[in-house]
């Protein structure tokens, strides 16, 4: 295979190479290729058996010939092609591998939620290949969270499932944040992001739809308005306080009040008596 890495829904390219039997293409008696998923003869000397799938590219001047196989399916692929040149043949079989194939996302599925400071994220992807490593980046900066992705096979490729939660911290705020996937060496990143942007407000509630929502915006709070009411309330909490004590202090006051006149009054009532038997006796 001459054309790396190999996408599905493009044009690749199997060349044959003759440099060992030290021949041109033009000095075959026969050029022919074959095999595929129908195992049949798919080129004969530059006469395709189906010209919307198969052409052939040749360099007479070279040493190689080549087949070009149209819109890449899966099932062109885990099968067998030969190429001939007179009665030399070579046989390889097209083998499906993530260094050399790739599918492009599709069926392709991803939402950001924004509510309490928790980012949520969903990404479904129904077809892809290789398994790709995604990752949250806001702006060009990456969370240090890994979270790996979960996939199942869906015939020779993937269907994968990326979901996560994230809670923003101060640097993350009024940054859109983009889900960045990639492929290693096989293919370019492919990135995610929310058709709109939202304003990030620290430590409050804002509930966002990424894709094509209607974003609701919860009113800043305005501190100094909220200093006020916490002062009065320490204020009247202090005035009740001293009220309660000088209650108390009235109450103690009256109550010693009360207990010595009590003390005078029962002092003088025996005295009274004391006198009275007295009197009394020098009377008898």
């Amino acid at each position: 295979m001459s054309s790396v890495p190999a996408i599905f829904g493009q044009n690749t390219v199997l060349t044959c190479h003759l440099e060992d039997i030290s021949t041109n293409p033009k000095d075959c008696s026969v050029r022919q290729w074959s095999g595929g998923p129908d195992h049949r003869g798919l080129l004969y000397n530059g006469y395709s058996s189906d010209s919307n799938k198969y052409k052939e590219d040749v360099n007479l001047g070279s040493f190689d010939f080549s087949l070009i196989i149209k819109n890449l399916t899966e099932s062109d692929i885990n099968v067998n092609y030969t190429c001939s040149c007179g009665f030399h043949t070579s046989t390889n079989n097209l083998s499906l591998n993530e260094n050399s194939f790739q599918y492009p996302p599709t069926g392709i599925n991803v939402k950001f939620s924004f509510d309490n400071n928790l980012l949520r994220v969903f990404l479904g992807l129904k077809k892809v290949y290789p398994v790709p490593n995604c990752s949250l980046y806001f702006g060009n900066s990456p969370t240090l969270k890994i979270v790996p992705v979960t996939y199942k096979t869906n015939g020779f490729v993937y269907s994968v499932t990326f979901n996560d939660s994230y809670t923003l911290i101060e640097k993350d705020c009024n940054k859109q944040p983009e889900l960045k996937c990639t492929f290693e060496h096989v293919a370019e990143p492919v990135i995610f992001k929310g058709n709109e942007t939202y304003e990030c407000l620290a430590y409050e509630s804002i509930p966002l739809l990424m894709n094509n929502a209607t974003r609701i915006q919860v009113p800043k709070k305005d501190s100094q308005a909220t200093k006020f009411p916490t002062l009065k309330i320490a204020l009247i909490a202090v005035v009740l306080l001293l009220i309660s004590i000088f209650l108390i202090v009235i109450i103690v006051w009256k109550y010693k009040a009360r207990c010595q006149c009590k003390r005078t009054f029962c002092k003088r009532s025996t005295e009274k008596d004391t006198n009275q038997s007295l009197e009394n006796e020098m009377f008898i």
